[in-house]
């Protein structure tokens, strides 16, 4: 057990997770269990610049830090900037989730009294304090794993579970959007896109599960970004299937705001589903068959979700060539959105 650190009110305290977004939607219970417990200390999160916007509306989010990811590696200019900016904020602790080489020697150099960091690493040298676990066993969920940092901090309250904040504005912007479309107020979003995060379902098994559904009454729109939008129009002209699709059209904060708005998402194992899971809304998860990306490391964390795996068990396929995927049948994620939806739509 680390020992707790000394702090006061008035001290500042950063936490930094400043990869993925799924990444940090699953830091946020962390954030919020430790402004929870020191109301009187300043608590700032460094993120991605893209990621960041997640963080925003949040009351238990004292300062957000946007960091470019891509030039911390490769611009020492920049690099010093934002060494500068930290160094001037005197924090008094920083908790590292992401222990990203660059990153963590940034908050040496910065002076940083207290760095709470994983051990077991070449770069764990930088930290003080030293978190005694290891993730790639993947027994618990990546939540789980950060609340061990708590180790460090006072007993009290925990935050569970992540939550991402729309505002009213943001809100109104996403039915605009929505209404363009002749999307009512009861639908399905299909989110195909992975980011290269997990083994993804085939786009065109999305497809036809759009077609399946809109056949049933439901309506039902597919989200993504620009350079998937492409992907999705052209395999709809494939299939010959019409499609209504929000793609490149929106930054993250409306996207939070159109997924808070919907019935039921369903998404391979990526940022959007941790999202649409963060706002309240049902997911329906499609994971692959490999312990790395095991649901029991990485499943949503709402209500009544479900998930979805291959038939093949303990896949061993490469990244990126992943077949198992495709034996996930479209009927059977069908008969799972009709039931999430009809559940739903009963408990309102």
């Amino acid at each position: 057990m680390g020992k707790q650190l000394d702090l006061k009110a008035g001290d500042r305290i950063l936490i930094s997770r400043t990869d993925r977004l799924g990444d940090l939607i699953l830091a946020l219970p962390l954030v919020e269990t430790i402004k929870m417990r020191y109301p009187d200390c300043q608590v700032d999160v460094l993120a991605s610049l893209y990621a960041s916007p997640i963080l925003e509306n949040n009351d238990r989010i004292d300062n957000i830090v946007r960091v470019l990811n891509a030039q911390l590696v490769s611009n020492k200019r920049y690099r010093k900037e934002v060494l500068n900016g930290i160094a001037q904020q005197e924090y008094k602790v920083v908790v590292v989730l992401y222990p990203d080489r660059q990153i963590s020697r940034l908050f040496y150099k910065a002076g940083i009294p207290n760095r709470v960091g994983t051990a077991g690493r070449f770069h764990s040298v930088f930290f003080n304090h030293h978190v005694f676990h290891s993730r790639r066993s993947n027994k618990k969920h990546e939540s789980e794993y950060n609340l061990d940092f708590l180790e460090f901090f006072r007993d009290g309250d925990t935050v569970k579970t992540p939550t991402v904040y729309p505002t009213e504005k943001e809100k109104r912007n996403a039915r605009r959007i929505l209404g363009d479309l002749k999307v009512g107020e009861r639908f399905v979003v299909l989110h195909p896109g992975s980011g290269g995060s997990a083994e993804p379902w085939p786009l065109e098994h999305f497809i036809t599960l759009y077609e399946g559904l809109a056949k049933q009454g439901y309506e039902v729109v597919i989200t993504g970004s620009e350079d998937e939008g492409r992907d999705i129009a052209a395999a709809s002209e494939r299939q010959n299937i019409a499609v209504k699709t929000i793609t490149g059209e929106t930054d993250l904060r409306t996207l939070v705001a159109i997924l808070s708005l919907a019935s039921v998402v369903v998404a391979n194992s990526t940022g959007p589903l941790h999202l649409a899971a963060a706002v309240g809304t049902g997911v329906v998860g499609l994971y692959p068959g490999k312990q790395v990306m095991s649901p029991v490391r990485w499943g949503p964390m709402g209500g009544d979700d479900r998930i979805i795996l291959p038939t093949v068990v303990g896949c061993t396929c490469p990244q990126g060539e992943c077949r198992c995927m495709e034996t996930i049948a479209v009927d059977r994620v069908m008969e799972e959105v009709v039931s999430l939806f009809d559940s739903v739509s009963s408990s309102d």
